[in-house]
C-alpha cells in the first residue's frame, strides 16, 4: 500500500536524482541511464540555485576582500600621496572592487554568476540541458585517461611494430583473403584491396592473438567480375602473401 509518506520520499528521491543529473555534462544526459532525471524545470532551479548562490558569495568574499584592501593596500597608497584629495579615496575604492575580479577566488565566482545565468536561460527558453562547467571538465579528463589506458593496453597487445602479413584465400581456413597487421587501418566498410591481381573487398576487422602478441585481423572476401569497385583500392604485392596458413605462430578466431 502506497501512503503519503512513502509518495513524498519517492518524489524527493526522483527530485534529488534529477538535480544531480543536472549538474552532469549535456553529453553524459543524453544516455539512456539519465534521460528519465534530465528534467528541464529541474536544470532552471539548477541554474537558478548556481546563480543566486555564486553572486551571494560574490558579495559577501568581496566585502571581506576590500575591508582587507582598505586596511592593507589602500592604506599604503593613501600614506603615500603628498595631498589627499576626493579623488584618491574614489580610486582607491575602486581599484579595491575591481581588483577583486582578477583573484582566483573572484574570477571563479564571477563565471559560476554567468554561467548560472546561461544555465538558466537555456534551459528555460531553449530546453537546452547543460550541466556545470567543472562537471565537464572533469569528465574530459577522465575520458581521456581511460583512452590512454586503453592505448596502452592495446600497445602491450600489439607488441613491436612489424610488416603487415598477407594470407591469399587459398591458404586461408576461411576461404579469404587475410591480412594481419598491428595497425588500426582507417578502412572504410567497403574497402577493396588488390593482390595478385584480384580484388577483396572488406568483410570484417577483429584483433586476434597472432604469434606471441596480438594483430589485427582483416577478412576480405574476393569481388565478381562485374561488381562495381567504390572508392580507392589498396595495393598488397604477392610476395607480402604467407606461403602457408600453417607456417606462421599458431592464430585463434
Amino acid at each position: 500500500m502506497i501512503t503519503p509518506s512513502t509518495s513524498a520520499l519517492h518524489s524527493a528521491r526522483y527530485w534529488g536524482k534529477a538535480f544531480l543529473v543536472a549538474l552532469l555534462p549535456e553529453e553524459v544526459k543524453r544516455r539512456d541511464r539519465f534521460q528519465p532525471w534530465a528534467s528541464p524545470a529541474m536544470h532552471v532551479l539548477s541554474g537558478a540555485v548556481q546563480l543566486f548562490g555564486c553572486a551571494a558569495a560574490f558579495v559577501v568574499c568581496l566585502i571581506r576582500y576590500v575591508a582587507h584592501f582598505v586596511h592593507g593596500p589602500g592604506w599604503i597608497y593613501l600614506a603615500n600621496q603628498p595631498e589627499l584629495q576626493y579623488g584618491d579615496f574614489f580610486a582607491m575604492g575602486a581599484l579595491g572592487y575591481l581588483s577583486f575580479l582578477f583573484t582566483p577566488q573572484g574570477a571563479f565566482l564571477a563565471y559560476g554568476v554567468a554561467e548560472g545565468i546561461v544555465r538558466t536561460f537555456e534551459a528555460a527558453l531553449t530546453a537546452r540541458l547543460l550541466g556545470l562547467g567543472a562537471s565537464w571538465a572533469v569528465w574530459r579528463a577522465a575520458q581521456q585517461l581511460r583512452r590512454r589506458g586503453g592505448q596502452a593496453r592495446l600497445a602491450v597487445l600489439l607488441g613491436p611494430d612489424r610488416p603487415d602479413e598477407v594470407v591469399p584465400p587459398e591458404a586461408s581456413r576461411f576461404r579469404m583473403l587475410e591480412i594481419y597487421s598491428v595497425e588500426d587501418k582507417p578502412w572504410s566498410e567497403v574497402q577493396v584491396v588488390e593482390h595478385d591481381g584480384r580484388f577483396f573487398v572488406l568483410t570484417g576487422r577483429r584483433l586476434v592473438p597472432r604469434g606471441g602478441h596480438h594483430a589485427w585481423r582483416y577478412l576480405l572476401h574476393p569481388l565478381e567480375e562485374r561488381e562495381v569497385i567504390r572508392g580507392s583500392v589498396v595495393s598488397y604485392p604477392p610476395e607480402l602473401a604467407a606461403q602457408v596458413a600453417g607456417d606462421g605462430a599458431p592464430e585463434q578466431a
